[in-house]
């Protein structure tokens, strides 16, 4: 496990590397947190303004990340919660579509429903313009490509992105019936094993679907295929686990959400007012590395999950003996050295 936390501490420190001689590779990222703030207020707002005190305990619930790479603290809506949509398996991740789970009772459920599909929409163009500009920076060279080309590249793909939503929500809709209608016994630890495969199994085929629909421009059953094919050859030597990126993630943001926590928890013993200039500067220093963190977490995360891509179509063009030889891309390298 501290093998696979020190490759992934190279990991993110290559990529924070490319991405500052390059910045245009975390534009995405940024513009991410900020549709996530600004979708996440407009579904408050709506919860307080039409549906009620019911409509917003639902609101509140939806956008509450699960079990992902940003955590969950306290009772109340808070600006990670709003802002941090995109950890693993939560609301906003590839792998994951729990932001439906406990709408389906509201009055307005259609209007939410249909608000949080845009959202997960913008989100996904967002990173598949990020797997783009990593693609072409990893392949072409550093400036290659632009911000345009990766757009217009998604926008092309966008009806087999649209389709990788749907059945995102389906395979994460399964596993949740599995985990709840499980019971006692040998049959219910079948059904909780069951609903780890189905979730780990669609993690990993979700991070690898998108970066085929993106760079080949394939169909979602071309991407399913493509990734099929990684796994089924043993493209990629290495499994993702052993480059502990995503555990980092979590870890750092588990922190910086904590020392939030814990610092208005000790203002609120001290009873300082919001108004007291400690919490206002604070405050805002705490939400500009929320910000921060949960921008770089995204870029990683796509970053990482390209260059894996990236390094499974180089070993495919050679012979299979020839595969270990296969250098992966720079930021890789630098994680496995």
């Amino acid at each position: 496990m501290l093998e696979s936390f020190g490759r992934g501490f190279k990991m993110i420190g290559a990529s924070i590397k490319l991405g500052w001689q390059d910045k245009r590779l975390l534009l995405p990222s940024i513009l991410t947190v900020c549709t996530n703030i600004f979708f996440g207020l407009i579904l408050l707002l709506l919860s307080y303004d039409k549906m009620g005190t019911q409509g917003a305990a639902a609101v509140k619930k939806a956008i509450q990340p699960t079990y992902g790479m940003l955590g969950q603290h306290g009772h109340h809506i808070s600006m990670p919660q709003v802002a941090g949509q995109l950890g693993l398996n939560g609301p906003m991740d590839p792998s994951g579509f729990n932001s439906f789970q406990g709408l389906m009772n509201t009055d307005a459920w259609l209007t939410v429903l249909a608000l949080l599909s845009v959202w997960w929409l913008t989100n996904r163009f967002l990173e598949g313009v990020t797997t783009g500009l990593v693609y072409s920076n990893l392949t072409e060279g550093p400036g290659s490509g632009s911000f345009g080309q990766a757009c217009s590249a998604v926008l092309s793909s966008f009806p087999a992105i649209v389709v990788l939503g749907i059945v995102t929500l389906l395979a994460k809709t399964v596993a949740r019936w599995l985990r709840n209608h499980k019971s006692s016994g040998m049959l219910g630890f079948g059904f909780n094993f069951l609903a780890q495969i189905v979730e780990v199994f669609w993690t990993l085929a979700g991070h690898l679907i998108l970066p085929a629909i993106v760079i080949e421009g394939t169909s979602f059953w071309g991407g399913m295929k493509r990734a099929d094919k990684i796994a089924q050859s043993n493209l990629l030597t290495i499994g993702v686990g052993e480059v502990g990126v995503d555990g980092i993630c979590r870890f750092v943001s588990f922190l910086v959400y904590s020392a939030g926590v814990a610092g208005f928890g000790y203002a609120y013993y001290l009873h300082l007012g919001f108004a007291h200039p400690l919490i206002i500067t604070g405050g805002l220093a705490w939400v500009a590395m929320v910000v921060l963190v949960t921008a770089m977490s995204i870029y990683i995360r796509a970053a990482f999950y390209t260059c894996l891509y990236v390094w499974a179509i180089e070993a495919e063009a050679v012979r299979e003996t020839e595969r270990t030889h296969v250098s992966p891309p720079a930021p890789l390298a630098a994680a496995l050295a």
